[in-house]
C-alpha cells in the first residue's frame, strides 16, 4: 500500500535540505583546487557564468518534472516522456544511487579524520602520507567507517522527510557554515594568507581566454550543485503546492556558490600562508582531492596555533559536508521503491543494506573508488543531456511559461529557454573535452575497460547499465504502481496511447 504523501514542513526546510543536497565534498576540497590551479579569480567569473547558464536552469527544470509528477525517477519520466521512456529515469536513477555506493566511502573517511582531529592524531612533523595509508589500507577501518556512514544516512531518511531530512538538514546546514566560517576566519588571519586571498579574488583577465578554465568552470558547476543528478527531482516530490520553482532554485545554486566560498577561503589561504613558497603551496593545490585534504592539509593543522581545534572544525565541516550530500542519494533509491509499493522503513532497509554492499568494493580499494567516481561522474553529464531531452520533448518554452512562471516568485524569462535548448551544445563541448583528456592519459589503450581512467572502462559500464534497464522498461513501467496527479493532460494521454 503506497503511504500519504509527504511533504516539506517549511520552505526554509526545503531550502536548507536542497543547499545540504548542493553544499558536499565538492565544495570544500575540489572548489580550491580547481580555483588553484586554474588562475584563481578568472575562474571564479567563469564558474558563476556556469552557474547561471548551466545549474540554475538544469535545477529549475528537475523541481518543475518532480513537482509536476511527484514520482522518483523511473515514475517521473514514464509519466513526463511517456511509458516508452520509462528507462531514462532508471538510468539517471542508478547513475545517482551508483555514486551513493562510495559516496558513503568518502563520508567514512571524513569521519575518521575527524576522530583523528579530536583525539589529537594530528602532531608536529608526523607523516601525515603514512597516517593516510595505514589507514585507506585497512579494509576493516575503512569498512567500518563506510558502516558507520550508511547506519547514519539510513537512520535519517528512515525518519522521513519532516522529521528526518528536514530536522537534520536544520541542524547540519547552519553548523557546516559555522564550522566553514570558523576556519577561513582563522586562515585569514595567517601571515602570508593575503597571497591567497589575491590568487583567488584578483582576476587575470587574459585567463578568460583559455578554454580549460571554462570547461574545469562548468565542469565544478554541474558536480558541485547537483544539476542533473535527480537529487532535486526527488526533494521536489515533497515541495508544497505553493512552493515556487524560480526562486527557489536560485536560492539553492547561490547557498551552493556560498559554501563553495567559504571552503576556498578556509583551504586557500591556509595552504599559501603555511606553505614554504608559493610554488609549495601550487603543489599542494594539485596533489588531488585526498593528497590536500587527508596528507597535505592534515600535515599543516599541528603546525599552527590552536590547530586541533582548527582541524576538528575542518573536518566536521567535511563530515557534515558530505551527509547532508549523501542523504538525497539515499532518497532518490527509497522515493522509487516507495511508488512501488513498499513502506519507507521497508524501502530504507533495502536502500541501505544494499547500499553498503555494494559500495564495500570501493571501502576496500581506494582504486575501485577512483574507477566509479570517473565513470558515474562523467556519467552525470549524460543524466542531465537526458533531462534537457525530456524538457525539448515536453516543450521548452510551454514549461517556462506554463509551469515555471505559473507559480514563480519571479518571472524566469527567455534566457531559460535559450539555456536548456542549447544545452546539448554545451553538454557535447564538456563531454567532449573529457574524453579528448581520457585518450591523452592512455593514448595507446584508451578503449581499455581496465585501466582505472580510460574511456573504455566509462562505455562498457554506462553500456551495460543502458541495456540492462532498456530490457526492463516495460516491467520498470509496471513495477511503479504510483501515478502523476499533476501532470498534463497531454502526456498522460500520450503515455496511454503507448501503452496500448
Amino acid at each position: 500500500m503506497t503511504e500519504k504523501r509527504e511533504e516539506w514542513g517549511s520552505r526554509i526546510g526545503f531550502i536548507l535540505a536542497s543547499i545540504g543536497m548542493a553544499v558536499g565534498t565538492g565544495n570544500i576540497w575540489r572548489f580550491p583546487r580547481m580555483v588553484g590551479t586554474n588562475d584563481g579569480g578568472a575562474f571564479l567569473v567563469a564558474y558563476l557564468i556556469a552557474n547561471l547558464v548551466w545549474a540554475a536552469p538544469l535545477i529549475m527544470l528537475e523541481l518543475v518534472i518532480g513537482k509536476n509528477t511527484r514520482l522518483g525517477t523511473i515514475g517521473a519520466f514514464r509519466d513526463f516522456m511517456g511509458r516508452k521512456f520509462t528507462w531514462i529515469g532508471a538510468w539517471i536513477g542508478f547513475t545517482c544511487i551508483a555514486i551513493m555506493f562510495y559516496y558513503a566511502v568518502i563520508l567514512g573517511w571524513a569521519l575518521r579524520y575527524f576522530v583523528y582531529a579530536v583525539t589529537g592524531a594530528f602532531k608536529v612533523g608526523m607523516d601525515s602520507e603514512a597516517l593516510w595509508n595505514s589507514f585507506i589500507h585497512n579494509p576493516s577501518q575503512t569498512i567500518l567507517f563506510q558502516f558507520i556512514a550508511v547506519l547514519i544516512g539510513g537512520y535519517i531518511v528512515y525518519r522521513g522527510v519532516q522529521g528526518g531530512l528536514e530536522a537534520a538538514n536544520k541542524i547540519m546546514i547552519p553548523s557546516l557554515f559555522v564550522s566553514l566560517l570558523i576556519a577561513a576566519i582563522w586562515a585569514i588571519m595567517q601571515p602570508g594568507s593575503a597571497l591567497g586571498l589575491q590568487y583567488m579574488f584578483v582576476p587575470k583577465w587574459a585567463s578568460l581566454g583559455n578554454p580549460k578554465v571554462w570547461l574545469n568552470a562548468f565542469a565544478q558547476s554541474s558536480w558541485s550543485t547537483g544539476a542533473g543528478w535527480a537529487l532535486m527531482l526527488t526533494y521536489a516530490n515533497y515541495m508544497r503546492e505553493k512552493d515556487d520553482i524560480g526562486v527557489n532554485s536560485m536560492m539553492i545554486v547561490f547557498g551552493d556558490a556560498c559554501g563553495a566560498m567559504l571552503g576556498g577561503l578556509a583551504v586557500l589561504p591556509t595552504v599559501f600562508a603555511l606553505s614554504a613558497t608559493p610554488q609549495a603551496a601550487m603543489d599542494a593545490l594539485k596533489a588531488g582531492n585526498t593528497g590536500l585534504t587527508f596528507i597535505y592539509l592534515a600535515k599543516l593543522f599541528p603546525t599552527m596555533p590552536g590547530g586541533q581545534i582548527v582541524a576538528a572544525v575542518f573536518f566536521l565541516a567535511l563530515s557534515l559536508a558530505a551527509l547532508s550530500s549523501l542523504l538525497p542519494m539515499f532518497e532518490v533509491g527509497v522515493k522509487n521503491f516507495i511508488d512501488a509499493g513498499y513502506d519507507r522503513k521497508k524501502a530504507t532497509l533495502i536502500v541501505s543494506v544494499g547500499g553498503f554492499i555494494l559500495g564495500i568494493p570501493s571501502a576496500y580499494s581506494a582504486t575501485f573508488l577512483d574507477n566509479q567516481d570517473w565513470v558515474w561522474g562523467v556519467g552525470l553529464l549524460i543524466s542531465g543531456l537526458l533531462f534537457a531531452i525530456a524538457a525539448y520533448k515536453y516543450g521548452i518554452e510551454k514549461i517556462r511559461t506554463e509551469i515555471i512562471n505559473k507559480t514563480s516568485d519571479i518571472y524566469v524569462g527567455r534566457w531559460w529557454t535559450y539555456c536548456i535548448a542549447l544545452f546539448p551544445v554545451m553538454f557535447a563541448i564538456l563531454f567532449g573535452w573529457w574524453v579528448v583528456q581520457a585518450i591523452s592519459w592512455y593514448p595507446d589503450n584508451w578503449w581499455n575497460p581496465f585501466e582505472t581512467f580510460s574511456v573504455g572502462t566509462m562505455v562498457v559500464q554506462w553500456v551495460i547499465s543502458a541495456v540492462v534497464w532498456l530490457a526492463l522498461n516495460n516491467w520498470l513501467a509496471d513495477w511503479i504502481k504510483a501515478k502523476s496527479p499533476y501532470i498534463s493532460v497531454d502526456i498522460t494521454k500520450s503515455a496511454a496511447k503507448e501503452a496500448k
